[in-house]
């Protein structure tokens, strides 16, 4: 088939859905073209926004890069000239990223012109990653977008939500039939999973010692993150014989004198793609106590056990693999971490169903 995606942005090289999805595709024989803005998300190594129009590759498919008339920040952009794009490539799978866009009409626009064409809209939305003020959020998805999405995009065939909450937010929040939702999880890379160094190189250049336990934790480490509770949590741990490594942006500088407080927590900065996976890969477990992040995926494909928040964007991560944090307080914290350190046999056993899970939820098997 030829499939073309519609994202608002792309960042290239890294591990999100809209750089691998597409890659994996084109890997099954299809032809996938990605057609996007002169802009990323700014969540790349150097911030990097603006990017030339015009024709790029990224994991061998082919990018199209759309000017655009403006955008409305880390939600939407306009783009220029999308429909007239479509009629020349001349799709048969339209894969539309995010429904509260206003790209979301000219697809719809497009499907009624050529009703052999499949259309899906996924979602990345639940109410945790969401606008917070209820009063803000009624007008925005309950008023705003559910009314032009019940204007314009009844050609639709299916709308995947990539976790279950966010299944359920097409419903209540979106206004989505029920019979037009699907679960599609976004996937674990596990292709690309060749660590660029072994473990004694890794150990070596982070001057760690083969008997020590590394827990892991990495991302944009922001006040609402809640990273100071895992601080606090692992420092009340006796234990010399432990790590604690957070890689990623420390953007609380209230996190950052914290963690100076103990010399067994190491601060590896930003990390590329293939360092991260190469920590992910070399750890013992990881553990994130918040809202849902790709790197639980990266995770999974590295067969990295899991201490993980548990909601609706988290509970199919987990499957005898790993543990939920309930509370997601620093004593259940320092609870989950103490039984982990202390039962190596438990680990393993995690560690082999994380394997299965992994394979289970792989890009080959979603795309």
């Amino acid at each position: 088939m030829k499939i073309v995606h519609v994202a608002q942005y792309l960042n290239p090289g890294m591990g999100y859905q809209e750089n691998l999805l597409p890659y994996y595709q084109q890997q099954l024989g299809h032809e996938v073209v990605l057609v996007t803005s002169t802009l990323s998300s700014g969540f790349n190594q150097k911030g990097k926004r603006k990017y030339p129009a015009g024709e790029t590759m990224e994991h061998g498919f082919r990018v199209i890069r759309l000017p655009i008339w403006g955008e409305l920040k880390d939600k939407f952009v306009l783009f220029k000239g999308l429909t007239q794009i479509l009629e020349q490539e001349k799709p048969d799978y339209i894969w539309q990223h995010m429904p509260t866009t206003l790209s979301v009409r000219t697809v719809c626009q497009y499907k009624k012109r050529h009703p052999d064409v499949f259309l899906a809209i996924d979602n990345h939305a639940d109410l945790t990653i969401s606008i917070h003020n209820r009063i803000l959020k009624t007008i925005y998805y309950n008023l705003i977008w559910k009314t032009l999405l019940r204007l314009w995009a009844g050609p639709a065939d299916l709308f995947f939500g990539v976790t279950p909450s966010r299944c359920l937010f097409l419903e209540e929040e979106l206004g989505i039939s029920p019979d037009k939702i699907r679960l599609l999880p976004i996937g674990t890379d596990t292709e690309h999973f060749q660590p660029v160094l072994d473990r004694a190189q890794f150990l070596a250049k982070y001057q760690l010692s083969d008997d020590q336990t590394l827990i892991v934790h990495g991302g944009k480490m922001t006040r609402d993150k809640q990273v100071d509770r895992i601080v606090k949590a692992f420092s009340r741990l006796p234990d010399t014989r432990i790590r604690l490594l957070l890689f990623g942006s420390i953007e609380d500088p209230d996190l950052d004198a914290l963690v100076k407080q103990d010399t067994r927590i190491l601060k590896l900065g930003w990390l590329n793609r293939q360092d991260t996976l190469t920590v992910l890969i070399h750890s013992h477990f990881g553990i994130w106590n918040t809202r849902h992040t790709t790197l639980l995926e990266d995770s999974l494909a590295a067969g990295l056990p899991l201490v993980l928040r548990y909601y609706g964007s988290t509970c199919h991560l987990i499957d005898d693999s790993g543990l939920f944090l309930y509370e997601g307080s620093i004593h259940e914290i320092q609870e989950k971490m103490q039984l982990l350190i202390d039962h190596p046999e438990l680990l393993a056993a995690f560690r082999s169903a994380t394997q299965q899970l992994g394979q289970a939820l792989s890009y080959p098997a979603i795309a």
